[in-house]
């Protein structure tokens, strides 16, 4: 795996995009502009990780869950040959409620395709990205942290650090921010942010169980909270387990035991007996939205732009697909820039139409996350046989759960296109 360090970047070397992060949105935004042509520089804050030739994922390995929409944007990316390797496809999905009996069941031979979407190992997603950023030879620097952005009339000019002591800086047309929430670059130019905390935390953990999951996704909500296991081996299923902010150290503090007795009775025995569990880990959850996603010259993706409640499986999703929008944007602007100065890289036209294009998407899956986990949050008993008939109508309703399932997909408007390899 290439590390090219600070020292040797030339001081005052001009760069078309800079990207900060190199987490999967910014790696991702980085293989495909590099595959436009542009000259561009990787600025992350972390020590970038080597290349495992021989892939063993560790059974605490942690996952991401990749829409078939997400899947045709990696292929784009050239990426999807070397990821599928260590990808489980999700095949079915089960949705129901503890207590209740309306179920909603969707499967992939419904809609003609071979897998609903993907869990990958988050290890192996980045190692498969970097490891393409390193094949494309982009110049990379991390560890590495943006100290200072000064702005001029047609780009900004960055002073980067490191654990050398020497400063360095760069200009670039375009600073493309992507590392991650509330991020400490969008912090350096004075970018506020809009957050809602749910008073919930996302328990995480692997656990293995005494059935086969056979490529069986289930999403249950439960009066502890909602309850996502995905397949990711072929009797291990990655587990989201939400739980109040009051309760969650309960869980977290079990020994695993324990721990395992109380998932199954919430959760059930569709899978058999819960037979181990992996370490836990829990974050916070909140709805988080930057009050600025551009500025002449910036742009805001993934977790810096916004960051949701896991509930659906949509956060990565969503910001991959605003990845190939803002690839295709800036493909168009990159082709056309004789003809159209106004949408030259980094033009606050292009950023604004670019933005103010991704504004449904966005909305669309901000809101359904949102009001998934406060409907089913409810305790209300009228609000309970509303879930009920909601769950039994859409399973016998195939136009309304093709539509749904369309939109989980990311398959719903149109796809972007940008100019990528294929593979």
């Amino acid at each position: 795996m290439m590390r090219p360090e600070l020292k040797v970047l030339p001081n005052d070397q001009a760069f078309d995009v800079v990207v900060v992060g190199a987490g999967m949105v910014g790696a991702s935004a980085a293989i495909g502009l590099a595959a436009l042509g542009l000259k561009i520089l990787v600025v992350e804050a972390f020590a970038n990780p080597a290349f495992v030739a021989d892939y063993s994922p560790s059974y605490d390995a942690r996952s991401t869950a990749l829409s078939w929409g997400a899947r045709d944007i990696l292929f784009q990316l050239g990426v999807w040959g070397d990821i599928q390797l260590q990808a489980c496809p999700i095949r079915s999905v089960h949705v129901s409620e503890q207590g209740r009996f309306g179920v909603t069941r969707m499967e992939a031979s419904e809609f003609d395709q071979e897998a609903l979407g993907y869990v990958v190992p988050n290890q192996w997603l980045g190692q498969c990205l970097l490891s393409r950023l390193s094949a494309d030879a982009v110049p990379f620097c991390a560890p590495a942290k943006i100290t200072r952005i000064v702005p001029s009339e047609d780009f900004y000019t960055l002073h980067l650090n490191h654990d050398e002591p020497a400063l360095k800086q760069v200009t670039t047309r375009l600073l493309v921010i992507a590392d991650g929430t509330c991020s400490e670059t969008a912090a350096l130019m004075g970018i506020d942010y809009e957050t809602e905390r749910y008073g919930q935390h996302a328990l995480i953990a692997n656990v293995s169980t005494e059935l086969p999951n056979l490529g069986l996704a289930f999403e249950r909500f439960t009066k502890t909270g909602p309850i996502a296991m995905l397949p990711l081996t072929e009797s291990t299923s990655s587990l989201v387990w939400t739980h109040n902010d009051a309760d969650i150290q309960t869980y977290l503090g079990m020994n695993d035991a324990a721990f395992c007795q109380r998932l199954q009775h919430e959760f059930g025995d569709r899978l058999g007996q819960i037979v181990r569990c992996g370490k836990r880990g829990a974050y916070p959850l909140r709805l988080i939205r930057a009050k600025e996603q551009y500025r002449p010259g910036v742009l805001l993706l993934g977790n810096a732009a916004h960051s949701l409640h896991p509930v659906a499986g949509q956060g990565f999703n969503l910001a991959l697909r605003g990845v190939a929008a803002f690839l295709e944007a800036i493909d168009d602007a990159n082709s056309n820039r004789v003809q159209r100065q106004h949408t030259s890289i980094g033009s606050t036209e292009m950023l604004r139409r670019f933005c103010l294009a991704r504004k449904r998407d966005q909305e669309n899956s901000i809101l359904f996350s949102d009001q998934l986990v406060k409907i089913f949050g409810s305790d209300s008993q009228l609000i309970g046989l509303a879930r009920d008939a909601g769950l039994i109508g859409l399973n016998n309703m195939p136009a309304i759960k093709s539509l749904l399932a369309r939109g989980a997909m990311g398959l719903a408007g149109r796809k972007a296109q940008f100019g990528g390899r294929r593979g």
